[in-house]
């Protein structure tokens, strides 16, 4: 009996429209065939255990492109991701079944549609009408009428900060097998929630997000659900798809399915005036002095103006600066982008004395002023091989300390989120007394280890009171921005995959 035949691809991106910076080669990184099914990447390990379990299984891995939050796709990487991929799918097809390995939340430069649903939609075209896809979304993710009917079964994380990327892409992959098993075809409703919040503000560490999505479970033991799904959504993007979404699969019952969202959709929408800020807050200054006189090791600060996890541009040294003027007397600040100050510390050499100019900023205000630095180590990249879920980069940095103040200068955007990315520069992750980082809430590498954190709000694109943004493209109105405004499930049914009904 021949065996069936899975292929694995695709591509984990979330794109912030706001960053001056395109999502390019510097930040993008490829795998081909063998090189995949041995990542240290949850999202890939899960799924890739689940069909490896299968004896009449053969997995056909493709292509996994992974990025750093950024910008937009440039159109040429994009390109190359798309053609490869569907290049792949024809010259090693035909399959039974196809995991596609997609964030949910990518955007192109150039492309009047959503990322993910381009590339799915192709994939669709390519393999035709009868091979089921399954997908493994962030639940910051988007999703849109056109998504869903490409796709045939899906999964969504759970968890904020995230702890379920490997759980996720198994239940996908076992979905899939089920599918491919017994010909079972769910039905798919959807709800778009007119809700645009940050992901710091439905962490489900707290309430209510706690709550709502700790009841999916609850939904998937129900006769006849598959599975039911929250996705927060990416608001910081004024895009027509963006926005909270309710994703219910049920088996071959669309009223079901459609009845079961709109429960849950009217559940996340009463909770809408309680999704906040729940972990520790304070301004630039006062943020760090808290960490200064707390007396302990391992405080850690994010800076969420320029949270390069949700896609900020990574440059901006305002709480540098800030803690420059206090005389932090032990302090790290990592993950700066300034690929200027990267050339010129890699000129003067390691033990040299250089004056830095700090402050040339892109995605805000530019607040220049010259620092003094003693450059104490270079690096051709961060190599972060040995780490699970840790994103390396092929890029130079150099690590430079200012008095009792350490800081990493990079010459490509990075993302500071686990001990592992500190080491890889030679810094120690829990001995110095303050840490900042460019993130929002902290990551899970960095909440198993912190003794504090607290999240500074910061200056930056990636402001946490979306009241503040401009919207435009978005359907209205809205919440925030529309406080006062009615809305029932009924409104943001997804009708006849044309996009969100009006009734």
């Amino acid at each position: 009996m021949a065996r069936k035949r899975v292929a694995v691809l695709g591509f984990r991106h979330e794109a912030m429209l706001a960053c001056p910076f395109l999502t390019d080669a510097s930040t993008t990184l490829f795998y081909y065939g063998h090189e995949i099914p041995g990542l240290p990447i949850t999202t890939v390990s899960g799924a890739i255990d689940v069909l490896r379990g299968q004896p009449d299984i053969e997995i056909v891995p493709l292509i996994f492109v992974r990025t750093l939050p950024g910008g937009a796709f440039s159109k040429e990487i994009y390109v190359r991701i798309k053609d490869d991929s569907l290049r792949l799918l024809t010259q090693h097809g035909p399959f039974d079944g196809v995991m596609v390995l997609n964030h949910g939340a990518a955007e192109v430069d150039g492309l009047d549609d959503h990322g993910d649903t381009d590339y799915i939609v192709a994939i669709r075209a390519a393999i035709g009408p009868d091979v089921p896809i399954a997908v493994p979304f962030d639940m910051h993710g988007q999703v849109t009428p056109a998504l869903l009917d490409a796709l045939t079964v899906m999964s969504c994380l759970r968890t904020a900060p995230h702890r379920d990327n490997y759980e996720t892409s198994r239940r996908a992959a076992e979905q899939l097998l089920a599918v491919m098993g017994g010909g079972r075809r769910p039905s798919k409703a959807a709800v778009h929630i007119p809700i645009m919040a940050p992901g710091e503000k439905v962490m489900t560490d707290y309430s209510p997000a706690k709550d709502l999505f700790g009841m999916l479970a609850e939904y998937d033991r129900r006769p006849g659900i598959v599975e039911a799904h929250i996705f927060v959504g990416f608001g910081w993007n004024d895009r027509p798809w963006c926005g909270m979404k309710v994703v219910v699969l049920a088996d071959d019952d669309a009223g079901l399915a459609l009845a079961t969202a709109k429960e849950i959709a009217a559940k996340v929408w009463d909770a809408r005036a309680s999704f906040d800020l729940r972990m520790e807050t304070a301004d630039v200054r006062e943020g760090l002095e808290r960490a200064r006189d707390d007396g302990r090791s391992a405080i850690y600060l994010s800076d969420s103006g320029d949270n390069v996890t949700a896609g900020a541009g990574g440059d901006l040294t305002f709480v540098l600066q800030e803690a420059v003027d206090l005389g932090l007397p032990d302090a790290v600040v990592a993950g700066i982008f300034a690929p200027a100050l990267v050339a010129q510390c890699a000129t003067a050499g390691v033990g040299s004395v250089v004056d830095l100019e700090i402050g040339h900023h892109v995605s805000a205000r530019p607040q220049p002023r010259i620092i003094r630095a003693v450059v104490e180590a270079l690096g051709d990249r961060v190599d972060t091989s040995q780490y699970e879920n840790l994103r390396e980069s092929r890029a130079p940095w150099a690590r430079v300390r200012s008095g009792g103040i350490i800081v990493t200068f990079h010459a490509a955007r990075v993302d500071v989120v686990g001990p592992g990315h500190l080491e890889a520069v030679g810094i120690d992750p829990a001995t110095h007394a303050i840490y900042v980082v460019k993130v929002g809430y902290a990551h899970p590498q960095q909440e198993d280890m912190l003794t504090r954190h607290i999240c500074l709000i910061s200056e930056g694109v990636a402001d946490l009171d979306f009241r503040r943004l401009t919207y435009r493209h978005i359907p209205r109105p809205c919440y925030p921005m529309d406080a006062t405004m009615e809305w029932s499930p009924d409104q943001g049914v997804f009708a006849n995959n044309r996009g969100i009904a009006s009734s």
